[in-house]
């Protein structure tokens, strides 16, 4: 069983802050976000970062969390993006799965990505290129999370 970890909104902004420092240095074309745990991140980042074009890649991946299913490509920006540096943004690389796609993704287009998250697990099959934490066997609950939406409905609200 893995052991859970809540993660709050001012977390979320503190380490938007911190990835933006680490990447202002970088200029980006445009941003991809990894739907749809990256969307959040992606959208704080594309200000903090000053970057207005964006596009979402999506994947369905979890059943429910910590139990994975078949990698499936459920959303793309098809040939868009070619020659690009580009910024791709997840909240987290646990597996890797996704991330990797991702990036496997854009080399098509032959485009430079800069891949950050707020979390990595070092057991993930690719490394980001910035990440904030470090993380071992813990399942991070994001405030926008299905699980936390469904224990605040359980509660009421």
């Amino acid at each position: 069983m893995l052991k859970k970890q809540f993660y709050s909104w001012s977390n979320l902004i503190a380490d938007c802050l911190f990835l933006a420092k680490k990447l202002k240095s970088k200029k980006f074309d445009c941003l991809v976000a990894i739907s749809r745990g990256g969307l959040i991140p992606a959208t704080i980042l594309s200000y903090l970062l000053n970057i207005e074009r964006i596009y979402v890649i999506g994947y369905n991946y979890y059943l429910k969390p910590g139990v994975r299913g078949k990698l499936k490509q459920i959303s793309t920006p098809g040939n868009k993006i070619k020659n690009y540096r580009v910024l791709l943004v997840d909240e987290k690389a646990d597996t890797g799965e996704t991330l990797l796609a991702s990036v496997d993704f854009l080399k098509k287009g032959k485009n430079k990505t800069t891949s950050a998250t707020l979390h990595y697990e070092p057991k993930s099959k690719i490394k980001p290129d910035c990440f904030v934490h470090k993380i071992k066997d813990i399942w991070i609950i994001y405030p926008w999370d299905e699980s936390l939406k469904n224990k605040l409905k359980k509660k009421g609200l």
